[in-house]
């Protein structure tokens, strides 16, 4: 959570030219890496703990992976912040600061300093102190790293547009390249209630947000400096035609077709769906805005003050499900445009909302 439109407004980083022949992720045994980054403690020195993590490797990949795994197991997501502020519709404070370059550049650096030391203090944090202390310590390992504010995508809804300027991440240089990486998302996520506001938060090590390849990283992110996104002429509409993916199945899905999460589609036109998935489901269900499959629980009270679910045999009744061709990893199926009122598709497997498409009638 960041705003970022007055967060540096006094001075202008100078970047080197960015090469679009992004490299394939490194495949690497990290687990010597993991090992010693679940032993190293926090002492109150940010320097004494990077140089405890990174010191013993040589190469700066290794280095990356230590601050990340550690940050990673050790920083929670600070939802009660969260709660405080984004939830409320009150963002929090940024850095201003509207003097000379030189007296605000040293002022900068003290905000800094107390942001990331509360962090570290508190083990706490919101995307902001997670990216800020991920860049401090590749600073103090001798790796360049940035700060990289931008969009994301989160709800089913937000197919069409470019979501929320309310998120930070990092970029990374290593050996030469630049790799994506977002610790807040890799660190694990957060319960909510029907309104949005967080309950909790579950630390799980999600690995598809280290060192992701851009063309995955920009399924659900988009930098505010578009020379950040590191593909090739992958401009903001391509971002806000992209479908919606479930956040725990985007790293499972890969759309080969229909190109893009907005559908042109008329009343008998077939729309084929082609995908490859690395988990596993059995049965496959379309929603949309003309058919919705009813929920197979219901609540059913015990007392007046106690429920518990159970299946609605009449709900189970009513499912409709879509045949499917399986090779492999790669599934294909079709619908069949019935009305010229179709808004929108959602994929489910087994009945969870996976994706989800905007439709436009092209009558």
């Amino acid at each position: 959570m960041i705003k970022t439109r007055s967060l540096i407004i006094f001075f202008t980083l100078l970047l080197p030219c960015f090469l679009f022949a992004q490299p394939a992720t490194p495949v690497t045994d990290f687990s010597k890496v993991d090992s010693l980054a679940m032993t190293v403690k926090y002492d109150g020195d940010i320097a004494r703990l990077t140089k405890q993590l990174t010191d013993p490797f040589a190469d700066k990949l290794l280095k990356v992976r230590a601050i990340f795994r550690w940050i990673t197991d050790n920083i929670e997501y600070d939802y009660k912040f969260y709660n405080k502020t984004s939830y409320k519709g009150k963002e929090p404070k940024p850095f201003e600061c509207f003097g000379d370059s030189m007296t605000c550049e040293t002022k900068k650096q003290v905000w800094e300093n107390s942001y990331i030391n509360k962090a570290l203090d508190n083990k706490k944090a919101v995307c902001q102190g997670y990216s800020m202390l991920f860049a401090r310590m590749c600073k103090i390992a001798g790796v360049e790293a940035e700060v990289v504010p931008g969009y994301i995508r989160t709800q089913y809804y937000e197919v069409g547009n470019m979501g929320d300027l309310d998120h930070a991440w990092n970029s990374v240089l290593i050996n030469g390249s630049w790799y994506l990486v977002d610790v807040t998302w890799a660190a694990g996520g957060c319960t909510a209630d029907e309104d949005g506001k967080l309950l909790a938060f579950v630390k799980r090590l999600n690995e598809y947000y280290w060192l992701t390849p851009p063309a995955d990283f920009a399924k659900n992110h988009y930098p505010e400096e578009p020379k950040w996104v590191l593909i090739a002429n992958y401009k903001q509409d391509d971002f806000a035609a992209n479908p919606y993916y479930a956040s725990d199945e985007v790293g499972n899905i890969k759309l080969i077709s229909p190109k893009s999460g907005i559908i042109i589609a008329k009343k008998g036109d077939t729309i084929r769906f082609k995908l490859k998935y690395s988990g596993h489901f059995d049965e496959l269900q379309i929603n949309t805005n003309i058919f919705q499959n009813p929920d197979v629980w219901m609540l059913e009270y015990i007392s007046k003050h106690k429920a518990m679910r159970v299946p609605d045999t009449l709900a189970i009744k009513k499912q409709q499900y879509v045949k499917y061709r399986q090779n492999g990893d790669t599934y294909e199926f079709a619908y069949i445009v019935k009305d010229n009122t179709l808004e929108y598709l959602e994929i489910l497997f087994d009945k969870r909302r996976v994706m989800r498409f905007k439709v436009k009638s092209s009558r």
